[in-house]
């Protein structure tokens, strides 16, 4: 209801205004005063600081095994029955290096905050201060612009993201819209999620159960790793290698150059592995594999031939995402569908890739991409070549939600990934928790990112010299010559 005062103005309004617009101007002035943002004057935004904070990951964590890192430990004592936190793995199903959280300042009073892909460093991002210094962050695509030719695959591209969604998350506040509404609109009001058990056991009745509980939590898709070389180790006639290993992710050797290969024998023992798995949890749901080992294409194919009776959702990451040929080769060879992208900066990047219609899907990271935009391209991208977009993440809920925000806006679009385990911790640093609901994280509709963080939650997770309050002057003048052409 309108206030006397607020009747009076108008009225004094009218009378200098004049009564030629007629009645239809008092109906407009009604709605004026409510769709202002009255907080903020965006064109007058300016970029004064950048700080991060580096969360360690030893923190409020346990300890564990995982395939392809410290070993095969057994099922955690908290497996799910209703969606408690769970230990990290000391291998590679823990993050590595820690994840950086990067926060942007404005001479307003108004700060954005974006996440890095785990495993990257702080310089990927502060090195990117001095070149957004007194830019309008709500230029964003200027910024990304003009900052992206300093990302790179995987980890690298890391520091533009993460600015780039601190930006639209400034922008969405100023403007008082979310950041879902700047890019277009949204297609959906939820985002279905798919579930990776962070079970690692000899047992794959363990794993199945594991599966089984989290379908009955409301997860509609599933995943699990399935690293060859665990499976088969001790186990004569199974497999051939020239060298002692490893085969996990610690080995940086690529496919080709192993010639690690599997026997007709070594496989059929990994598709009963998956047969028991599937025994427990049941044909009717979604069931991807990753972390094969780093196998040679042939022994790839035959794997994946023997794996078609069980009906895989995916194969993930069989070989690195770049190497289209062999992608094809593979895709060309299965009756299953195969994927990869978690490592892809920049939409062009999986433009051969499409082309060739080498894989099934595609799947990116929202902290890889280059940015909330970024991942909306690479979803129409695709869609231009009838493949769909799985999307990967393993950030914290403030990285996770900007993901969700780009997906939110992007028609092409199956299933995001609830990468495990969870941390203690998650639910402590913002208010998006309980994130995933029944399967699902609903989209945020506040302002900007839609997540208020809590730094004093963050603080006691960070090392001395890397939590926000902590100045970054030595990175505010720039060095070196940016222009790629002369």
């Amino acid at each position: 209801m309108s206030s006397k005062n607020d009747l009076f103005g108008r009225r004094s309004f009218l009378k200098t205004g004049g009564m030629a617009a007629g009645l239809g101007l008092f109906t407009d002035l009604e709605a004026y005063p409510q769709n202002v943002n009255r907080n903020s004057k965006p064109s007058d935004l300016k970029i004064t600081d950048m700080r991060i904070a580096v969360l360690s990951q030893n923190r409020g964590q346990g300890g564990g095994g995982g395939r392809g890192g410290g070993g095969r430990g057994g099922r955690p004592a908290n497996a799910p029955t209703g969606g408690q936190a769970y230990p990290a793995p000391a291998g590679r199903g823990g993050v590595l290096g820690g994840q950086i959280l990067v926060r942007i300042d404005t001479n307003q009073g108004i700060s954005g905050y974006g996440e890095m892909y785990n495993g990257g460093v702080p310089p990927y991002a502060l090195m990117l201060k001095s070149r957004i210094l007194g830019e309008n962050p709500c230029n964003v695509e200027k910024i990304f612009r003009k900052i992206k030719q300093f990302g790179g695959q995987a980890r690298q591209g890391g520091g533009v993201t993460a600015v780039e969604q601190a930006c639209w998350d400034i922008a969405g506040q100023a403007y008082g819209v979310p950041v879902h509404q700047m890019l277009g609109g949204k297609y959906r009001d939820k985002v279905r999620m798919y579930s990776e058990t962070p079970v690692r056991s000899d047992d794959p009745k363990e794993i199945g159960k594991d599966l089984k509980a989290r379908a009955e939590m409301g997860f509609t898709m599933l995943k699990t790793d399935l690293g060859a070389e665990e499976i088969l180790r001790g186990t004569p006639g199974t497999f051939q290698a020239p060298m002692d290993g490893p085969w996990g992710g610690g080995d940086t050797v690529e496919n080709y150059m192993t010639a690690y290969e599997l026997t007709e024998k070594g496989c059929a023992l990994v598709a009963d592995y998956v047969g028991q798995v599937r025994e427990i949890m049941g044909m009717d749901i979604p069931l991807a594999f990753d972390h094969f080992g780093h196998l040679g294409i042939n022994s790839l194919i035959k794997l994946g031939r023997a794996l078609q009776k069980y009906n895989p959702a995916w194969l993930e990451d069989m070989v690195p995402w770049y190497r289209t040929e062999e992608w094809k080769t593979i895709t060309d060879a299965l009756d299953v569908p195969t994927l990869t992208g978690e490592d892809v900066y920049l939409a062009e990047s999986f433009e051969k890739l499409c082309q060739a219609r080498a894989v099934d899907y595609i799947h990116p990271d929202p902290a890889v991409t280059g940015g909330c935009l970024e991942l909306k391209k690479m979803g129409d991208l695709a869609q231009r070549y009838s493949i769909g977009m799985m999307v990967h993440c393993a950030s914290t809920p403030i990285g996770y939600i900007a993901g969700v925000q780009a997906i939110a806006a992007t028609e092409n679009f199956i299933a995001y990934e609830w990468h495990q385990p969870e941390m203690p911790w998650y639910k402590d640093i913002s208010d998006a928790w309980p994130l995933v609901k029944n399967g699902y994280i609903d989209v945020p509709m506040k302002p900007g990112m839609g997540v208020k963080v809590h730094e004093e939650a963050i603080r006691p997770l960070c090392r001395q010299g890397e939590f926000f309050t902590d100045a970054t002057t030595q990175w505010d003048s720039q060095r070196g010559w940016d222009r790629t052409w002369s």
